[in-house]
């Protein structure tokens, strides 16, 4: 019966972000991978496990929940089958794969030191003794070849185990590589085999990080089946096929055992004949980053049986290997998930701090306002009550208008701003200031008070405006001196004008 679709709008947040991290790893169609997520309740790492191993039986599943353990089973076995499940075991456990061998790579030349004057003078005896016998020992070596190889301990079969450089100069390991590749391509021609130009312990590390498989092409070309395997198996369509399919997910490592770094991989592989072919591929059951040797191809044959065994070890550990891709990548995508969720969260409080950051130097100008307003505002406030304290001194301190028989009097008619036209007779010889002072201080002079008033101290007053005759225009300035009766004459018509601010022209403006 066929399954009703599940209308996506009626998933929670949650459950639609867990549908699509499950979709994104396993590639499942959505109308499927809905159920799944429910008989996992949404838990996208039990889902994933159990796409990629399979479901187990729900009964033991409900049992294992309850803590209930399942009914076991009767076992009948005779000696025979004990025997024969015995050796079964022993088997494989005989045939775990060997753990990939890690090469640092020597230095590219030994440097030679040589010791202090005195101790070479001191240890000259025994460097000619050393001398003496490695001389004795190679006659006898050259006299009876065959003690030598008899007598090595651990020696494989037909296998020498000093490095046979042939005259090759020693290089590193990336430039080893590519002079490997430019001698295969002028000895046998263009190819597409995917020649790693670097490493071993690169091309491991490579294979590990990636969960691939690493393919160790180990060649002598002192061996005599070594040219015949590279032009009839190696360089065989189908394999080279094969090795650059990129749905195998191959790394191919070719080393010339003349080669110091090379060497080093076919000892350590106990490579005992040529051509050898080693598949290297992580084994999750041999730990979480152990790298083993998964097969070995050692010898000359066809180029069917070569790619049969290769890919006979790589089908063997495929679905290992996805299964750990899948993992790896659920694993990088909720780290990434989560990173972008800290990100954001991080942007987020920094916008947070910026606002709350803005708000306090607002906050903080704001105040500095207010603070700058009160403080122009109690400085007007005493300047206005300086001015006041200065205008009764100077009220207190003006002469009584001198009566009109008096000799030499200024008749002076004055239109003040705010009240009628004034006349009063002023000394001839007061000063220019003294009438400023009187118009300034009129609305105070009627006002009788026997209080003493002094003078305002750090007080400096400015009459805020101006006496002017009109015809003709005269403009008679306090700071330009004089007395009365120079300035004005016997008698004059001033008028009393403003002195208006810069502001206050914008404003009629």
């Amino acid at each position: 019966m066929a399954t009703p679709e599940t209308d996506l709008s009626e998933l929670s947040e949650s459950q639609q972000l867990a549908l699509q991290q499950y979709t994104s790893v396993t590639d499942q169609n959505v109308q499927e991978a809905i159920p799944l997520l429910q008989r996992s309740q949404w838990n996208v790492q039990i889902a994933i496990a159990k796409f990629f191993d399979g479901e187990a039986d729900p009964v033991a599943e409900a049992l294992a929940a309850q803590n209930v353990p399942p009914p076991r089973t009767s076992i009948q076995e005779n000696l025979q089958q004990s025997l024969l499940n015995g050796a079964t075991r022993s088997s494989r456990h005989q045939r775990q794969p060997d753990a990939a061998p890690r090469i640092v790579p020597q230095p590219d030349q030994d440097v030679v030191r040589r010791p202090p004057f005195l101790l070479a003078i001191l240890f000259t005896p025994f460097n000619l003794l050393y001398r003496l016998l490695s001389t004795s020992l190679g006659l006898f070596s050259f006299l009876f070849p065959f003690l030598p190889r008899a007598l090595r301990p651990g020696a494989p079969n037909g296998t020498a185990r000093r490095a046979n450089t042939g005259g090759r100069r020693s290089l590193k390991p990336t430039d080893s590589a590519a002079r490997l590749k430019r001698e295969f391509e002028e000895e046998y021609g263009s190819n597409n085999l995917p020649f790693y130009e670097g490493g071993y312990a690169q091309a491991l590390d490579l294979a590990k990080r990636d969960l691939k498989f690493l393919i160790i092409l180990l060649l002598s070309p002192e061996h005599d089946d070594t040219s015949s395997f590279i032009r009839e198996t190696l360089l065989a369509p189908e394999v080279q096929t094969f090795v650059n399919d990129p749905t195998k997910n191959i790394i191919l490592w070719t080393g010339d055992v003349r080669d110091s770094e090379a060497y080093q991989v076919s000892t350590a592989l106990a490579c005992n004949k040529f051509p050898f072919t080693a598949v290297i591929a992580h084994t999750p059951a041999q730990g979480s980053t152990s790298m083993s040797v998964i097969a070995r191809v050692t010898g000359p044959m066809d180029a069917s049986t070569y790619l049969a065994k290769l890919r006979t070890a790589i089908s063997s550990h495929e679905d290992t290997l996805s299964a750990a891709r899948a993992a790896r990548s659920a694993q990088n995508f909720e780290r990434n998930l989560r990173q972008e969720q800290d990100s954001a969260y991080e942007r987020s409080l920094a916008a947070d701090r910026e606002r709350a950051r803005q708000k306090r130097e607002a906050e903080a100008a704001a105040a500095e306002e207010e603070r700058r307003k009160k403080e122009d505002e109690e400085a007007a406030t005493r300047l206005a009550e300086k001015k006041l304290q200065w205008r009764k001194w100077r009220a207190s301190r003006i002469d009584p208008e001198p009566e009109a028989g008096t000799k030499d009097i200024v008749r002076i008619a004055l239109k003040m701003p705010y009240a009628a036209r004034i006349t009063r007779n002023f000394k001839g010889d007061d000063g220019i200031e003294e009438l400023y002072a009187f118009v300034d201080c009129y609305d105070l002079l009627a006002e009788a008070s026997d209080a003493e008033v002094e003078e305002p101290t750090g007080y400096k007053h400015e009459f805020n405006f101006r006496l002017v005759q009109t015809l003709p225009r005269v403009v008679y300035e306090i700071g330009d001196g004089g007395t009365i009766g120079e300035r004005v004459g016997r008698s004059g018509n001033l008028i009393v004008e403003p002195i208006k601010d810069d502001d206050e022209d914008e404003d009629e403006e």
